[in-house]
């Protein structure tokens, strides 16, 4: 039998057996996950250069975006501020300015764009409350229409200074420009109603001041405007005191500026502005007007006030003459025609060889009273008659009195005045013909252009009357 000592050795010897087998379990296990940690870390490695990789584009990005928002920030902020653009729009046609600075030349040219820099600043300032914005100035008028315009009011300073003028305007400011569009029927107005078209549904555009308000035809494009919820960008500007009645409907405010532009339209004067009594050899009675009509006495015709001869120059109030071209150009009454004596064209009758000469008097505005009377076969064109009537002692003035060759002594109708002007107009104007320019531009009593235009059957035979450049042109090119 074995002692205790030797007994208790054995059980020692076991605990120790059994503790080096336990730890070298725990140690195979340690080596077998070793291998699985370092796959874990190396996952763990690559998953973290991913989310380094992926937080660097994060940063860079958000970089990009800070600086887009600044920019738009800028932009948003000069749109709101200093960059608010102020639009004036003016038909030169009816926006004329005054003659004291267009006598000036150069120097008016920059006082009328200083002016109307200070009056639009102003009206900005005292309505708005603010004055930081870019101002634009768009003028488009005809320049020959107004040069020939000037010369028969008499406005000669004006016409020989008004390319000087026109030079210190468009050189007041980078931004202000002054354009001749030609004489083409509505250039100034096509030009205009697009800009307005275009520069009112800008953000960046605060206000547009239009300068057409002599014009019904923009009442159009003004109402599109109001319709739109656009109305708030708009200030009318009107130069001449009587604003068309369609627009003035509008009820839009306006900015006037009198000491700046013309407020009454350039119309050539009457003989009653420029003497104090009646044309020699003029009676100042009415021929009859039918068989069953008395011999009415001298009517002043609607919107036509007494003048004298003192201060009224050679601008008339608007409204106070009929155009010539009205009361050429459409069936006119009796009552209608005016006298004018200042410039005296040839004279002849729609059949005359006389009708090319130059003409030196502007056209007649009340009815010539026959010396005697004859009446007017109506089975016959006037041309027909025998002596015809004179065309130029009806719609102007003949010089030659009872010995031209011409009739004076018919009693015309109204229908008969529009025949004659229609026939004169198939004769062509002997200073356009010969390649000048005719002082009374269209309103001359004849034709300026070939009734036919590009189809005129003698032109292709070489035999028109129409000899000129570009008399044979289509109407309104």
């Amino acid at each position: 039998m074995m002692n205790a000592n030797e007994n208790h050795g054995v059980i020692q010897q076991h605990a120790i057996q059994n503790t080096l087998e336990h730890l070298s379990g725990e140690i195979q296990i340690l080596l077998q996950n070793e291998s699985l940690y370092e796959n874990r870390i190396r996952e763990l490695s690559t998953n973290l250069g991913v989310f380094q990789t992926a937080y660097s584009a994060m940063e860079d990005r958000l970089r990009r975006q800070v600086e887009e928002k600044n920019e738009l920030l800028h932009e948003l902020n000069a749109l709101k501020g200093l960059e608010k653009r102020v639009i004036c729009l003016l038909d030169g046609d009816g926006m004329i300015f005054t003659q004291e600075l267009m006598s000036q030349g150069q120097e008016g040219g920059l006082a009328a764009a200083r002016k109307l820099t200070e009056r639009v600043r102003q009206f900005i300032s005292t309505s708005e409350g603010f004055e930081q914005y870019q101002l634009w100035v768009y003028l488009f008028y005809n320049k020959r229409g107004l040069l020939e315009t000037f010369g028969r009011v008499g406005l000669t300073t004006v016409r020989a200074k008004f390319d000087d003028f026109m030079m210190g305007f468009n050189q007041a400011a980078e931004r202000f420009i002054m354009v001749d569009v030609g004489g083409s029927k509505e250039a100034a107005d096509a030009k205009l109603k697009v800009h307005l078209e275009d520069n009112i549904r800008l953000p960046q555009t605060y206000k547009i001041f239009f300068g057409g308000c002599h014009d019904n035809g923009y009442v159009h494009n003004l109402r599109s405007v109001v319709t739109s919820s656009l109305g708030h960008k708009l200030v009318l500007m009107p130069g001449y005191s009587d604003v068309a009645i369609d627009i003035r409907a509008l009820q839009l405010p306006e900015l006037r500026i009198p000491e700046l532009f013309m407020t009454t339209k350039l119309v050539a004067p009457s003989y009653n502005v420029i003497a104090t009594g009646p044309l020699p050899g003029l009676a100042p009675t009415t021929p009859k007007l039918t068989a069953a009509q008395p011999v009415c006495p001298p009517t002043t015709p609607p919107g036509i006030s007494s003048f004298s001869g003192e201060g009224q120059g050679a601008v008339t109030r608007r409204g106070s003459l009929p155009s010539y071209k009205s009361v050429l150009q459409t069936p006119l009454t009796m009552s209608t025609r005016f006298n004018y004596s200042t410039m005296e064209p040839s004279e002849g009758s729609s059949e005359s060889s006389e009708a090319s000469e130059i003409p030196l008097r502007l056209p007649r505005l009340t009815p010539p009273s026959p010396p005697k009377q004859r009446r007017i076969n109506h089975q016959l064109p006037l041309s027909k008659h025998v002596p015809p009537p004179c065309t130029l002692f009806y719609l102007a003035q003949c010089r030659h009195g009872p010995s031209c060759k011409y009739s004076h002594e018919y009693i015309l109708e109204a229908e008969h005045y529009q025949e004659l002007g229609e026939n004169a107009k198939k004769t062509p104007c002997k200073v356009t013909n010969e390649g000048g320019d005719c002082p009374f531009g269209d309103e001359c009593v004849y034709g300026h252009s070939c009734p036919n235009g590009t189809t005129c059957y003698y032109l292709k035979l070489g035999k028109c009357k129409f000899i000129a450049a570009g008399m044979h042109r289509q109407p309104n090119n």
